[in-house]
């Protein structure tokens, strides 16, 4: 099944434009936190990538660094969190959920069975790419019992495909082999 976010291409875009708003927003004394909100959710994830870019071509800086040093705190995870493409902000994710004292095992659950094959295959490799880490390994050392096995099945891209072309295969069924 194919399915769609909720965040739509804003019409009538201009990444230049969009670059120069957040500009304008950090420039000078003070921060408008209200316009870099305003930006940054009346776009898709793709146009805030073409925002990313056109911000370094514009200003020769990256986007990210200014927001750090003008953002606190939740405000600055969360628009971040907007910055990264899906799969790095699941990498992230997924990193978070295994670092340090122990695991947010929802976040696994959310991440690892909500994706298509292809999304994982993918998420592998960013997690590496991101982390210098293999992704198996990590929730290997993470989790435990059936739990890791589930999680270890869902990483192995043919066996979710098994699941998801016959139907004959649930990951109830992979737990009790």
């Amino acid at each position: 099944p194919v399915t769609h976010g909720t965040i739509t291409p804003a019409e009538n875009f201009n990444a230049e434009a969009e670059a120069e708003k957040l500009r304008k927003a950090m420039k000078g004394f003070g921060t408008d936190e209200n316009a870099i909100i305003r930006v940054l959710t009346s776009c898709s994830n793709e146009q805030r990538q073409q925002i990313k870019l056109q911000f370094k071509t514009i200003y020769g800086k990256d986007l990210i660094s200014d927001l750090k040093s003008e953002l606190r705190g939740n405000l600055e995870d969360a628009v971040l969190a907007l910055l990264d493409t899906p799969l790095v902000l699941d990498a992230k994710e997924l990193r978070a959920a295994m670092k340090g004292a122990g695991t947010n095992e929802s976040v696994l659950i959310e991440i690892l069975c909500s994706r298509t094959s292809d999304q994982i295959k993918e998420l592998k490799k960013v997690y590496d790419s991101e982390f210098k880490r293999d992704l198996e390994k990590d929730i290997m050392s993470e989790t435990g019992g059936h739990f890791k096995r589930l999680l270890v099945s869902l990483l192995q891209v043919y066996i979710y495909r098994i699941f998801l072309l016959t139907e004959q295969y649930s990951p109830v069924s992979v737990l009790k082999r």
